[in-house]
């Protein structure tokens, strides 16, 4: 089974149409009686976890009610074989995103090639942060230029996009390896299977 891939641009917490959508899109397809998520904050604080966690549980009731489906989240923690045992027995990876956090280095003290091999067959979910760690190269706002990610997708990858600033896509494109640039704007999202 194919693992499927959602990027998300950002600011997934607000109450809009849209972010519904994607609630929506990142069950659909998944054919289990309950619906397990993994919600991951490696990209924040610590002290900021619980109430993140709290505003992704109330978006997941909103569509688990929605859709009259079951949906269990869980919290990941940085204990490395815990984190092996909750990907496993989950259907969808849901990665947030935000700053100050330690999810590049989480991931890689994980183990790329493991994080791949235990995620195959499930909806690997990317916001902001979370969405930029996984490509090769992405636009970061915390420091207004290019960063390496995981290269765990060989694109280039810049969220929060916005017309109004094409430097940033200029920026990026001529950064590093020539690869595919996926844009995605805050509140959008695109499916990568």
């Amino acid at each position: 089974m194919t693992t499927r891939i959602i990027l998300h641009g950002g600011n997934a917490h607000r109450r809009t149409d849209k972010n519904d959508k994607f609630f929506n899109e990142i069950i659909s397809g998944i054919d289990s009686g309950v619906i397990k998520v993994l919600c991951v904050y490696f990209a924040r604080p610590e002290h900021r976890w619980e109430d993140s966690y709290e505003e992704d549980q109330y978006m997941f009731r909103r569509v688990a009610d929605d859709r009259a489906v079951e949906i269990e989240t869980s919290l990941a923690s940085y204990d490395m074989d815990d984190f092996a045992e909750k990907i496993a027995e989950s259907d969808v990876i849901f990665i947030n995103g935000g700053m100050k956090g330690h999810l590049k280095d989480t991931l890689v003290s994980f183990g790329l090639d493991r994080f791949r091999e235990v995620i195959g067959g499930k909806t690997l979910v990317g916001i902001s942060a979370g969405a930029n760690i996984l490509s090769k190269y992405y636009y970061s706002i915390a420091i207004d230029g290019i960063r390496e990610g995981t290269g765990f997708l060989d694109i280039k990858l810049l969220t929060h996009y916005s017309l109004d600033e094409p430097e940033k896509r200029t920026l990026l494109e001529k950064y590093g390896q020539d690869l595919p640039i996926v844009t995605v704007a805050e509140e959008e999202y695109v499916v990568i299977s």
